[in-house]
């Protein structure tokens, strides 16, 4: 089993007296990370756990209290701190692959040609935009499974795209 930890979220407030904490979320969609029981926080060179006690969704904020922490006082040290989940806690996809799975990938197109390797992933309005760094620099190709991305091998490490070189 792997112990591999994923940051998910950064504690970056409290929410009344009695504990909980607001977080800021890098799941997507944003409320996922309520459906975590268990997160990870590093002192040090430790990893402690924390068990949920406590979600919810509160207007434009994700909330959650940890057990043992009852009061604004016993979480204000946890301010600025980052919480991870275990890699083996990540629910199985039925369809598509975590965009962590991606980085590092050779990005081959339909020509066969090495572009380069997926060196980081954003969001836009319309599609997702893979980063390519290659020998001639980095590129920007849109991730549509659709219409550019032909294939998705994570066990040889590659992804294989319709895109021209230039």
């Amino acid at each position: 089993m792997s112990d591999e930890k994923i940051i998910v979220g950064k504690i970056n407030g409290f929410h009344g007296v009695r504990g909980f904490i607001k977080v800021f979320s890098e799941t997507r969609p944003r409320e996922g990370i309520l459906e975590y029981s268990r997160f990870f926080m590093k002192q040090g060179n430790e990893w402690i756990t924390l068990e949920v006690d406590g979600r919810q969704k509160h207007n434009k904020h994700v909330l959650l209290k940890f057990e043992g922490y009852d009061s604004r006082d016993a979480v204000e040290p946890l301010l600025g701190q980052e919480l991870y989940i275990s890699r083996e806690d990540m629910p199985e996809l039925e369809d598509g692959v975590y965009w962590l799975d991606l980085y590092g990938l050779k990005v081959i197109n339909h020509e066969g040609v090495e572009l380069g390797e997926i060196v980081d992933i954003f969001e836009t309005g319309a599609n997702d935009v893979i980063t390519v760094k290659g020998a001639k620099g980095e590129m920007m190709i849109p991730f549509s499974m659709e219409y550019i991305v032909m294939e998705i091998n994570l066990e040889e490490g590659y992804v294989q795209v319709d895109w021209d070189e230039e």
